[in-house]
């Protein structure tokens, strides 16, 4: 192979390649084999056609169309591995190829690549976040263990009626915001146990001292942060009516149970209480870090400017998000339209393709910021942290590290480009948290 032009234009490299005679030659007598086998004339046996008649049922123009797919791809590769290959700015991925000359003598080729765009950052180390880590608390693990306990807890009759902590209580209410009922602030016979915080920021607080039969209306604040948005912040007034006040008897917490639970390395209270908190920490501080990481891509994608898009990726990515569209409307048994109208919520489908634009361009930028940062950051990946990732794999899908290595054919890539995604995010919180 010998590149025999190369032109450097705005957003795109062209490299024109051409084949070397005697490397074309085999091509073509490799190619005219195969189509040999497939032959066939009456009075003879297939594969025993004699040359000069097979010469006279295949053309050269087949020969050449049998054989070009396989040539353009083994040509690539020469090419990309090639020192006059510009892989720093051309995307191997956004390609477009061209023959322009294909005869029995000379094969000529156009590779044109996409180049990568000229991007502009913002200060990624100024970027709010309001990230921290957190370790699950007393009442955090108290909640877990009642709901371990839950199957094997007994109510008894509580002789007083008088509702204290721990209690668990029967009762009726009804919400009202601004003297109106809302949706879902009503419930007859509802069981509550007082002092599980599951319920409105002060709700059961107030309930302590009320027992069996007393009504009483009490008032509270929704939480700013409610999932409800057009409650939020709002106060509320809830009229009560207490049916029944039990006492929680909770099992003991002894060896006997705790095996039950079959947790490795877990065979009291001591070492079932160290397990919780540390599950319920994980969990607290892997929703903290999506969260980060969520506000981290929406800055990039917002901030970073990018000089123009590539059309390749662009469309592999369109195409990427509409096959999603497309499986989970045919998970849900809706046509795709059916889904964007009734699913998605769109009235138009100009709409629905205007956003999923929108969100591939969003993608692309996001990735390519990362991508930049990587490299200004010299983030890179270790042995080590590719052999721990792949060992942490083999405990998931249970399998040997000699297998899963032949399961993907001891290509790493993907996975590196992984580790590499979420050091960057790492980093990107480290400096960004104070």
């Amino acid at each position: 192979m010998k590149i025999i032009k190369k032109e450097n234009q705005d957003n795109k490299i062209k490299y024109t390649i051409q084949v070397d005679e005697k490397e074309w030659e085999e091509y073509q007598k490799h190619s005219f084999a195969s189509l040999s086998k497939s032959v066939f004339l009456p009075g003879f046996r297939k594969g025993k056609v004699p040359l000069n008649l097979l010469k006279e049922k295949i053309s050269l123009q087949e020969i050449i169309n049998n054989c070009l797919r396989k040539v353009i791809n083994e040509q690539y590769k020469k090419l990309i591995s090639d020192k006059q290959f510009d892989n720093e700015n051309a995307i191997e991925d956004a390609l477009a190829i061209d023959v322009i000359k294909a005869n029995e003598k000379e094969l000529e080729i156009i590779y044109e690549f996409e180049k990568y765009p000229n991007i502009t950052l913002p200060n990624y180390k100024n970027i709010k976040l309001s990230y921290k880590k957190e370790l699950a608390t007393d009442d955090d693990v108290q909640r877990e263990l009642n709901y371990l306990t839950k199957n094997d807890t007994m109510l008894s009759p509580k002789q007083t009626q008088v509702i204290e902590k721990g209690d668990m209580v029967n009762f009726d209410f009804k919400g009202f915001i601004d003297n109106k009922p809302f949706a879902g602030g009503e419930s007859k016979g509802y069981e509550l146990e007082i002092g599980s915080n599951n319920f409105i920021p002060g709700f059961e607080e107030k309930m302590i001292g009320l027992k069996k039969d007393d009504t009483k209306t009490i008032e509270v604040t929704f939480p700013k942060d409610y999932h409800a948005k057009d409650m939020a912040n709002k106060k509320a007034n809830f009229e009560l009516k207490i049916n029944d006040v039990k006492t929680i008897i909770k099992p003991e917490i002894n060896r006997e149970f705790v095996e039950k639970l079959k947790i490795p390395n877990v065979n009291d209270e001591k070492t079932l209480k160290e397990f919780i908190k540390k599950q319920i920490t994980d969990q607290k501080n892997y929703y903290n870090r999506q969260q980060a990481i969520t506000s981290i891509s929406h800055f990039l994608m917002k901030q970073s400017k990018l000089d123009y898009v590539p059309k390749t990726l662009l469309d592999n990515e369109i195409k990427r998000l509409n096959d999603d569209t497309n499986k989970k409307a045919s998970e849900s048994n809706l046509s795709r339209d059916e889904y964007i109208y009734k699913t998605l919520g769109y009235k138009e489908i100009t709409a629905y393709d205007q956003k999923v634009l929108e969100n591939a361009k969003n993608n692309l930028t996001l990735v390519m910021s990362l991508e930049k940062i990587i490299e200004d950051l010299k983030l890179d990946v270790s042995q080590k942290e590719l052999n721990d990732h792949l060992e942490k794999m083999t405990k998931i899908y249970g399998m040997k590290l000699e297998d899963l290595k032949a399961r993907l054919n001891n290509n790493f890539e993907g996975i590196k480009t992984f580790i590499l995604q979420e050091k960057v995010f790492d980093k990107l919180i480290e400096l960004n948290t104070k």
